[in-house]
This record gives C-alpha cells, structure tokens and sequence, in this order.
C-alpha cells in the first residue's frame, strides 16, 4: 500500500475532495448524464487561491486524473490498443484503493495520537 504524508495532519480538505472524486468514479455507471455533467463541472472549480489552499497530495491526484482522462481520450481513438487500456483500467483501480486504504490509515493515526494525548492529560 502507497504511504502517504502530509505535513499538517488535520488538514483533511485535499484528501476529502480525493475521496469524493473516487467516490463519484466509483459509482459512475448508475449516475444520469447530467449529474454526471454537473459534478464534474463542480470539481474542476479552482479554490480561491490554489497555490496556498491545495495540499501536494490534491496536486499530485489531480494531475494523475488528468493524465487518465487523457489516457481515456487516447483509448476511445483508437491509439492505444484495448489490452493497455485494461492494463491501465486494473492499475488505476488498484490506485484507488490503495488511496482509499492509505488515506483512511492516516486518519487513524492521527485519531490514534490524539487519544494518547488525551491519556497523557489525564494522568
């Protein structure tokens, strides 16, 4: 599984967003077009000032998703050959849940350390 780290642990926000946009591929083949549509459109919004409000994960993610999209594009013209493309659709599930399992382990660390900090107050 793929270690993520991230220098202020209780900012969540770019991590929330990468799990939402997982979510959101996850369960793409029951969503009408136009949530479809609409979705997408609300997660390519830039934040005010991204330079000082996107964590290098969010980065980095997204720079991975864009070179998907365009690895889609290249696969519908036919210019990479159908056994890449389901090479890449397994690593890219892979990618996935490894994200997921990574950002959910950090998390219980984090909950893991503020517990024993808690225990320390107490005693």
């Amino acid at each position: 599984m793929m270690k993520l780290e991230t220098k202020n642990g209780t900012d969540w926000q770019g991590f929330s967003r990468i799990l939402e946009i997982i979510s959101f591929v996850d369960d793409l083949e029951d969503t009408a077009r136009e949530d479809v549509r609409e979705t997408g459109e609300s997660f390519c919004e830039l934040p005010p000032d991204p330079g000082k409000t996107m964590s290098l994960e969010e980065v980095v993610f997204w720079a991975g998703f864009a070179a998907g999209m365009e690895f889609e594009r290249q696969a519908d013209e036919d210019n990479v050959d159908p056994a890449t493309a389901d090479k890449m659709l397994v690593f890219s599930s892979l990618f996935s849940h490894s994200m997921k399992n990574a950002i959910v382990d950090l998390a219980l660390k984090q909950l893991e350390r503020q517990a024993q900090g808690a225990l320390r107050k107490i005693r």
